[in-house]
């Protein structure tokens, strides 16, 4: 799963603008992906795409319904095990729209949840598929497959064998990369050359890339040309020295305190915090709110977390049920019961 992650990045940061299916002001997208990996190895750091705990357990309660999972898990052990027929859909919850005109902002979720399900089969092997509409590479499909690989690992769990054993695939209708949410995996990759490399690529000035011979490569992908773009935004902001309170825009101001805290350094990111002041009403010119830097963020491996977030600590052999014994060849399991 590790290698397949990178490898979905990878396609969407050095694909050329034939090769994309949406090319946009905002993000590049393929659409209609099956993606495969052999094994359910996750080797994933939360840090390296500047997420947090907190936010694994917003989406653990946003997306996995404690009751239904416990359902599934009881499925999967009780009627198919390791061996028989049989796939077993977990539904993950449908998560509501926010924001809109009535809150004074842009609404986000309005196409719907990203992740769909989640379900398991044995036949022809042990496998996890996770099903999405969309899913940001480098950002949250992070959190996304760690989501598929956990429920996994408790069921692996329940089943008495490794995760690794499991086979997983990802059906994802479109897979997007964002302009500023994904620039994290650029600027905080794993790979000490690979971060090198992606750092030039969206840091250094059109000269310096022509320079290093770099600059018609970066040019002809979108993908990076778009987070090059936002990078050369926060580095004007840094010279012209506007501080955290000079933006209006949370989210924005969320990504350049990262930059700063983890590119660039704490003793940097100290020298951007500020004020925000009050722009209109009786307050106009007063001070608002002050912004800190961040601190530096800590590594926290998915093989550290669960879903205690619904109330569901991991705990081998407690949620599962025993196999049914005749299920399988002696006994049909039809695919679609609604049939």
């Amino acid at each position: 799963m590790t290698l397949l992650h990178d490898r979905m990045c990878h396609k969407l940061i050095h694909a050329t603008a034939d090769e994309l299916d949406v090319v946009s002001t905002v993000d590049v997208q393929l659409h209609n992906v099956i993606a495969e990996a052999q094994s359910m190895e996750w080797d994933f750091d939360l840090k390296h795409l500047w997420l947090t705990p907190s936010r694994w357990t917003m989406m653990v309660r946003q997306y996995v319904p404690r009751e239904e999972f416990i359902q599934w898990l009881e499925k999967c052990t009780k009627y198919i095990g390791l061996k028989n027929r049989g796939i077993a859909m977990l539904r993950t919850n449908v998560v509501k729209p926010r924001g809109g005109e009535a809150f004074g902002n842009k609404e986000s979720r309005r196409w719907g949840s990203c992740m769909l399900a989640i379900s398991y089969k044995a036949v022809p092997a042990p496998q996890i598929t996770l099903y999405s509409r969309t899913s940001y590479l480098g950002y949250l499909s992070g959190l996304d497959m760690s989501i598929a690989w956990m429920a996994a690992k408790y069921l692996a769990g329940e089943l008495g064998c490794d995760v690794k054993d499991f086979k997983f695939v990802w059906m994802n209708e479109a897979a997007q990369y964002h302009n500023f949410k994904s620039m994290a995996y650029l600027l905080n990759h794993p790979d000490p050359e690979l971060r090198k490399q992606y750092r030039r690529w969206i840091r250094f000035s059109e000269a310096k890339l022509r320079d290093t011979g770099d600059y018609e490569y970066v040019a002809s992908r979108p993908a990076i040309m778009l987070s090059r773009s936002w990078m050369q935004k926060l580095i004007l902001m840094d010279q012209q020295g506007l501080t955290l309170g000079d933006m209006s825009y949370n989210t924005y101001r969320r990504i350049r305190r990262r930059y700063h805290t983890e590119v660039l350094g704490y003793e940097r990111a100290v020298q951007f915090e500020g004020w925000s002041y009050y722009k209109k009403g009786p307050k106009t010119g007063e001070q608002k709110e002050f912004f800190k830097a961040y601190h530096p963020l800590e590594s926290v491996t998915i093989d550290s977390l669960d879903f205690s977030g619904i109330h569901l600590p991991y705990s081998p052999g407690k949620y599962g049920a025993p196999l049914l014994v005749g299920v399988g060849d002696d006994l049909e399991m039809e695919l679609d019961d609604d049939e």
